[in-house]
Order: C-alpha cells, then structure tokens, then sequence
C-alpha cells in the first residue's frame, strides 16, 4: 500500500506531503484545484511518460517521492532487478527544467520499464472516461485469467507458442537459405573454395608486414646494427665509459646503490648488443621470399576488397557463413521436412495447452455473469445483463486461440452488444465498479485508484456504490476521488485538494479533515456554495450511517 507522498514543484503543487491510511480513502475538492495533477504525480512516479512538461529554467526541478509499505509476496521483483528489498520500499522519480527525469527505487537508480513493472505490481489507477478494459481485449484475457487463477496455464501455453513461432522461423530459413538456383550454388562454391585455399590465420597481416619491412630494408638495418655496435663496444664507447664510471664510483662507499644502478645499464647495454648482433645473423636479402610475402598480402588484400571485409577474423566468419548457405542448400529437402514434421509436432502440442487454458476460462464465466448481474441488480440496474464471450479461431496469439467479447445489455429487451458500444457513462461506472469488487478478491494488486468512476450517478445508487467501494478496501486500500457526499461519507479517512490564489501566484495542497471538517465539506457537496442547515444536517446524517 502507499504510505505516503511527497510532491514538490510540480504544477500547482509547490510543497504538498500528503498520508495515506489503510481502507478507503476520498479525495474531494473544487474543479481546478488540483486533484488531476495529484493523481498524475502519483502516475508519473510509477512509471507514467513525462508528456506536456512545460520547460522553464526559473522553476526548480519536480520531485515526487513515495513510501510503500511492501509483502514478501513481491520480493522476487526485487531480486530479479538486483534492488534492495524493504518492507517500507521509497520511490523517487525527479523531473529536471527541460523535463528530463531520473528514477529511484531505495535510492538505486532504475530505467522507467524497470519503475513500470514495479508500479504495476504495486498499485492500479481507473479513470472513468478511460474505460481501457472495455476497449483492451489483452486487459480482458488477463481480467478473466486473474478470476480463473489460470496464469500457471497461460504461462505453458506461451512458452508452446514461442516454440511453435520459432520452429516457423526456423522453417522460413531453410526455405530461403534451399531456395538457391545452380549459378548461386556454384558462385558460392567459387567464394568457399577461394576462401578456403587461402589457408586464412589470425594475426597473419601483422606478421606480414613485419617481415616484408624488414626484408625491404636489409642493407639499412645492417646499417644500423654495425653503427649501433660500433657505440657500444669501441674503447670509447657506452659500455666502456660505464665500466670506467662503475670502477670510479666504486672507490667510496657513498656511490653503492649509484655503482649498483650503473652496473644495471651495463648488464643491459650488453643484452642489447647480443641482440643486435642475433638480428645482424638472421639478415639475409631474399628477393624471393620478399616477392612471396608481397604476393601473400596482396592476395588477403584482394579478399578483403572482394568481402567488403576489414579483418581476417571476418573473413573467416564469411567463409564459415558460405559454407553453411552450400551445407544447407545440399541437404534442403531432408532439413525441410524435418522441420515441417516438428512443426506439425509442435501445433499439436500448441492445440493441446490452448485447449486446457480455455477449459480453465470457461469454468469461471457463467459464475462472473450471475456475480456481475446480482451487483449490477443492487446498483439500480434490475435488468442488466452481462456476458463474456470467447469465441474459437484458427489463429493462435498470446492469449489463446480465442476472440473475446464483453457485452452488456441495461434494459429489459435489449439484444447484448459491446460494452464499450452500448453502455452510457453512470452504466459504466456501476459495471467497473461490480468487476472491480469482483476482481479485489484474488488481486495482488495492493492498492486501487478510482478517478470519479462515480459519473453518472447520484442518490442512493451513489451511496450503494460507497458501500462497494468500502467492502473492497476491506481487502485492498482504496484511494477515490469523487465529488458525490454518498460516497465521501463511507471514507476511512476524508482528504481535501485545497487551491490557493494570491497576488503572486496560485498554488494547491492537500488537507486530511478532521470530524468537523469532514460534516462541513460533505456539506458542500450538498447543496453547493451556499451552506444550510439542512446541508448540515443531512451530511451528520450520512457520517453517523
């Protein structure tokens, strides 16, 4: 559940800190006072894009920080994204000038899909003017898969159907890869053949150009070497001059570690001159050998040039690459109903697990229907009647190999249709409703939002609808906003968005009313602007009830 939520420079919220209690809480207030950007905070720190974010470099940066009070049951999560696990988990999403944002989740920075995912664990928010799960046929398997407790089923299906899909592309390669005429076979075995005698190795140009550099200048590093020697070794030379400076610095105790380093060059130069004298050995002028090198480079160049290639571990995947196109394309017809078999295999497979997760589905609609209807029926909606419809297809998806329907009929007569197609916005409202009451009693889900999914109703179909919402946050905390007093009078805990003008800006804040000034705001609600007694008194009546 959240516990509690701090907003800074975000719109009209400057510095607001707002706690949250277990059961049901209202948010009430004034049109305009702020209780949307309330609610979007709260949806940009679970994840929500930064859209419309007005770039000005004189406002300080937005941060919006929650505390959730978080079970065992979604420690997983935590271990899956290498986050620390805290019963009391915060969450800060902060917003720089140019609406760029960073996130955190116990202070580890995370990447938005990684907040999402935490966001949609942990907390759920419906709009009523959004109706996504009347337009969203995936919201609506998943709907239907949550009443059925089928997820173990669903998981084995889409594990088959990721195998069937990949067996397919797998089919679809070998298609492509045997569908070679005789030229491109035989131009293929040119470039394997070519490839392969060139008898490729790593680290083979390095090695050439090494060698050729030195051929290329034979007479010059003799030059060198003889000179170099030369100075090292005549009787004025390097190492008789250390000799003779060791010798001098050995005479007095002082120069120790100084004789000691001079004694290092010695052995050194030493070392130098045996291996200048090794390489001056091995110098030999080869023209031969000199033209074979430049003919071997020229060749890999050659290949590079013709491979759009760069280096001879590329070329070497080229060659590997050729050779399995001629493997495949010699054993097309073996591989391509080896594959169609697995295939067949497969689908069968496929048919089976969908048939199981739909056995699983259907077992819960006639129940969900007579529950939705019952509900629907204590909402005022006498005739209403509501069906989920899955209907088989030769097409298999991520949900099955189903086609689902939710119609809704509210009068008496009326043929059943779509929802989102017949129903008007107070209908819609009370058959959220029922299916969310319906739904709390096996969500994960730790905390629901309801955004005036009270419109359209009044009276006692209003305070009907309180009495549901409350049941529900028996089991989940509930956070309503709602303008209706039949409603805010069942809340657990009353909060006020509150807008505040003045001669220098407007801001906003969120109160939690106390006893008085819970009878004086459901008051307002009313009878409106104008307090009466009677306001008074009706809003008492709907406290004490």
């Amino acid at each position: 559940m959240i516990k509690s939520l701090l907003i800074c420079n975000y719109a009209l919220l400057k510095n607001v800190s707002i706690n949250f209690t277990n059961g049901f809480t209202v948010v009430s207030g004034e049109t305009g006072a702020g209780k949307s950007i309330m609610l979007d905070a709260l949806s940009l720190l679970l994840g929500k894009r930064v859209e419309r974010f007005s770039e000005n470099e004189n406002i300080p940066k937005s941060i919006i920080e929650g505390v959730f009070t978080i079970d065992n049951s979604k420690k997983q999560f935590f271990t899956d994204n290498d986050l620390d696990f805290e019963t009391e988990t915060v969450v800060r999403r902060e917003i720089n000038q140019k609406g760029k944002s960073r996130a955190f989740i116990n202070d580890t920075p995370v990447l938005l899909q990684v907040l999402t995912a935490f966001g949609k664990q942990i907390l759920e928010i419906y709009a009523q003017h959004q109706s996504v799960l009347f337009k969203d046929k995936d919201a609506q398997f998943k709907l239907i898969d949550q009443l059925a407790k089928s997820k173990k089923e669903l998981a084995n299906y889409q594990q088959e159907l990721k195998f069937y899909s990949t067996l397919k592309m797998e089919l679809s390669v070998i298609k492509k890869s045997g569908s070679l005429s005789a030229s491109e076979l035989e131009f293929l075995q040119f470039q394997y053949d070519e490839l392969d005698g060139a008898n490729l190795t790593l680290n083979e140009i390095v090695e050439l150009e090494q060698q050729i550099t030195l051929l290329d200048n034979v007479d010059g590093i003799a030059l060198a070497i003889a000179e170099s020697k030369h100075h090292f070794n005549n009787e004025q030379g390097v190492l008789s001059s250390l000799s003779l400076v060791q010798r001098r610095l050995l005479e007095f105790d002082s120069f120790n570690d100084l004789s000691e380093r001079v004694g290092v060059l010695i052995i050194e130069s030493n070392d130098i001159t045996a291996e200048l004298s090794d390489i001056n050995n091995k110098l030999e002028a080869d023209p031969e050998q000199l033209l074979k090198l430049n003919n071997r480079l020229d060749l890999l160049n050659s290949l590079f040039q013709k491979h759009r290639k760069q280096f001879i571990e590329e070329l070497i995947d080229c060659k590997n690459e050729i050779e399995g196109k001629i493997n495949i394309s010699g054993s097309f017809e073996l591989q391509l109903a080896a594959k169609q078999k697995e295939i067949t295999e497969q689908f069968d497979v496929l048919k089976i697990t969908s048939t199981i997760l739909n056995e699983k589905r259907v077992k819960v609609l006639l129940k969900l229907k007579s529950q939705i209807q019952q509900h629907l029926q204590n909402l005022g909606m006498p005739y209403a009647q509501f069906k989920v419809v899955l209907t088989s297809t030769d097409t298999y998806h991520q949900f099955g190999n189903t086609e689902i329907s939710f119609l809704f009929s509210a009068n008496k007569g009326s043929a059943l249709q779509e929802v989102d197609k017949v129903a008007s916005g107070g209908e819609l409202s009370r058959l959220m409703l029922a299916i969310k009451y319906i739904a709390a009693q096996s969500s994960k889900i730790d905390t629901l939002v309801f955004d005036e999914i009270d419109t359209g109703v009044s009276g006692e179909i209003a305070s009907l609808m309180g009495d549901m919402m409350l049941e529900i946050s028996k089991k989940n905390q509930l956070i309503a906003i709602s303008h209706l007093p039949q409603i805010a009078s069942k809340a657990n805990t009353h909060l006020k968005v509150v807008k505040t003008v003045n001669d220098l800006n407007t801001t906003s804040d969120v109160v939690a009313l106390n006893k008085q000034e819970r009878i004086k705001e459901i008051a307002k609600l009313l009878s409106g602007k104008k307090l009466t007694k009677a306001a008074f008194d009706n809003a008492v009546e709907l406290l004490s009830q």
